[in-house]
């Protein structure tokens, strides 16, 4: 029995037919992420007070405080990073897949295709618990430097986004 094939096609697609995902309306964290960061910052920054204390006993002053400075630099630096791109972090699903944004000096957009998602999870560490915050990780087929960490989300909003994934997920590979 003969059987009729059909000729390969593959045609090229009109760019601008495609959905622009940057005019997606996105949902952004929670501000408490900022202060999360803050205090990760802080902590560092008291560790760079006591090194230079530390120093300073030994007779040390001059290299302990040229260490201390280009520390307290980063620091410095680190913490006006982290003020800039707090607006900046935002999310979105849509129909087909998920849309992540971030960054102030380095800038990044992820677009994730639910047919990618292998599974997902919610992450609280304990300064997160205490400032209730979620940290949502999607795992996706493409190995770890394709999957995408959304935090500084709600708690409701994580469980809410991790199951709303999950039966995508489902619906995809069904």
């Amino acid at each position: 029995m003969d059987s009729v094939e059909t000729p390969f096609s593959n045609n090229t697609i009109d760019i601008a037919t495609l959905p622009d995902f940057e005019e997606v309306a996105m949902n952004p964290v929670r501000e408490k992420l900022l202060t999360k960061h803050l205090l990760q910052t802080g902590v560092w920054f008291l560790l760079v007070i006591a090194f230079s204390v530390f120093m300073y006993f030994q007779d040390e002053i001059l290299v302990g405080g040229i260490i201390s400075g280009i520390i307290i630099l980063f620091l410095v630096v680190l913490v006006f990073n982290f003020i800039k791109k707090q607006p900046r972090y935002a999310y979105a699903i849509r129909e087909k897949d998920l849309i992540y944004k971030r960054g102030f000096l380095l800038s990044k957009t992820t677009v994730v295709s639910f047919n990618r998602i292998q599974h997902v999870s919610i992450n609280r560490s304990v300064l997160d618990k205490w400032l209730d915050l979620s940290t949502l990780k999607i795992f996706t087929a493409g190995g770890s430097g394709s999957d995408v960490k959304i935090p500084g989300l709600d708690p409701t909003v994580a469980e809410k986004l991790k199951e709303a994934l999950a039966g995508k997920i489902a619906n995809e590979n069904v």
